[in-house]
């Protein structure tokens, strides 16, 4: 089942977010803690989703979105669970759509033929590398 995220969830979505054996590996205190998704969901509650499954958080993908910039964010789904990650994506999608976005883009790990084959299998095109750059502030 896809549904929004809420507080309680934390311990798990922070738990995807960690996993290193499958695509996750992406939590960082500065962006994921608790207070900082709380408030995330308080703005806007479908700005993060999850894939329930037994009481167990199995799947979760955000959106970021600005009036400007359309993007699916912290996708972190299983290798081998494309129909979760078509359902996550589709949900964030027709989210973006509804709010007047024609287009959407997502930041991928380099080199990384497992996220290719996920994001092309989703219908969406290959840019060129790009790599992200941060700073404290």
């Amino acid at each position: 089942m896809i549904r929004s995220y809420k507080d309680s969830d934390y311990d798990q979505i922070r738990k995807l977010y960690q996993c290193t054996e499958w695509y996750g590996g992406v939590f960082d205190e500065a962006r994921d803690g608790r207070e900082r998704l709380k408030k995330v969901v308080e703005a806007d509650p479908e700005a993060i989703v999850v894939y329930e499954e037994n009481g167990k958080l199995r799947a979760t993908i955000s959106t970021i979105e600005d009036g400007r910039v359309a993007m699916p964010y912290r996708f972190v789904v299983a290798p081998g669970d494309a129909e979760i990650a078509k359902s996550l994506y589709e949900k964030a999608s027709d989210t973006l759509s509804s709010r007047g976005h024609t287009q959407i883009l997502v930041y991928s790990a380099t080199n990384s033929l497992e996220l290719d084959s996920r994001y092309i299998s989703l219908g969406m095109n290959r840019g060129g590398d790009h790599a992200c750059f941060w700073a404290d502030i």
